[in-house]
């Protein structure tokens, strides 16, 4: 897991464009800017700008073996989960809280969009996809714990995941697969 504690790359991706191209670099890539910028209906000087700023973050790598040519970029997204650490003044607060939001913003259009789309995928992916809530009442100490034993159980899958993008070598029948969840304490 990635410490983050720079304001200014949150400050990167609190841009709805970088997040949008960030999760699609990851979903496609690696892959050309050219095609990302096809991808996103944009001018492909507009993408390599934004990449530009992403990659001074370490949020994008270039992959060079892939290319054909000179002028041929590929890029791909970096691995690794993020947590945010030691951000405390106002305008470090700030940047955190914009990123936040256009992170749930994200995640949230994600679901949608598969909920809208999901009877276009073949059954044995309609049924591989799951979602739920759950009401518990726990202390602190347990949220942490929980969370802790969810990371553990996540850790071997974003591995082969890591290892997949790294080799840029998907499984023929693998597909991106996006899992979110939030647990926080309510007002009672």
């Amino acid at each position: 897991m990635r410490q983050i504690d720079d304001p200014d790359m949150l400050e990167v991706m609190t841009s709805r464009f970088r997040i949008k191209l960030f999760s699609l670099l990851f979903r496609i890539g690696p892959v050309t800017v050219s095609e990302l910028a096809r991808q996103m209906g944009a001018d492909p000087g507009q993408v390599s700008y934004h990449l530009r700023q992403m990659q001074k973050h370490d949020l994008i790598e270039d992959v060079p073996e892939l290319a054909r040519d000179s002028r041929e970029r590929w890029v791909r997204a970096a691995m690794g989960g993020w947590a945010v650490a030691g951000l405390e003044t106002p305008e470090e607060r700030a940047a955190v809280q914009a990123w936040t939001s256009q992170w749930v913003i994200d995640q949230f259009e994600r679901l949608r969009d598969w909920e809208r789309t999901h009877m276009t995928f073949p059954e044995d992916w309609q049924n591989a996809a799951f979602g739920g809530s759950h009401h518990l009442r726990l202390t602190s100490d347990e949220l942490a714990q929980l969370r802790d034993q969810l990371y553990a159980v996540l850790e071997p899958w974003r591995e082969l995941t890591k290892s997949r993008v790294e080799s840029s070598e998907a499984t023929p029948d693998s597909r991106p697969a996006f899992l979110f969840y939030h647990a926080f304490p309510e007002v009672p």
